[in-house]
């Protein structure tokens, strides 16, 4: 019987001796690709929405209104670049369109998103162990250059404040 007690102790020495001996939590809306999606979905509001909603809201107003910016931040790996928010919008887009048929896929510290055939957003494991949105790799080189034209337009067209 006593050896049946010490079983439990053996596995936790053997498990710490193993690893560096500190446990490692993953914050939980970034534990999994489904989640990191989920979260991004959340931070507009999304989550709960039928997706014959979603789309109609992408028709009606072709934009969704953000309600958690810091949440949706910690989102992406490589949003602080130019156009981030822009490849951002894009990614959500394709994310919230397709939200019902969703396929996922995982390799190594990369994972997939597949909101349609040939159409992916793509997630990087981090040391954390969190998924995090990558825009560089998710958003193809023709709509990334369509999205910085845009951007750099809209802000030649800003008129300075006055004095």
């Amino acid at each position: 019987m006593r050896r049946a007690s010490l079983l439990p102790a053996l596995l936790v020495l053997a498990l710490t001796a193993c690893g560096d001996g500190e446990v490692q939590t993953v914050d939980a809306r970034f534990s999994t690709p489904e989640h990191t999606v989920s979260t991004l979905l959340g931070t507009y509001g999304l989550d709960d929405l039928p997706q014959e909603e979603i789309r109609r809201q992408i028709v009606q107003r072709g934009a969704f209104e953000l309600h958690d910016r810091e949440t949706w931040r910690q989102c992406f790996v490589d949003l602080d670049q130019p156009g981030g928010e822009g490849f951002a919008g894009y990614v959500l887009g394709l994310l919230a369109a397709g939200r019902d048929d969703l396929r996922f896929e995982t390799a190594h510290d990369r994972a997939y998103a597949f909101p349609r055939e040939e159409v992916r957003v793509v997630m990087v494991r981090g040391d954390d162990g969190a998924y995090r949105i990558s825009l560089h790799e998710s958003v193809p080189d023709e709509v990334r250059r369509g999205l910085l034209t845009v951007e750099q337009n809209a802000r030649q067209n800003t008129v300075p404040p006055g004095p």
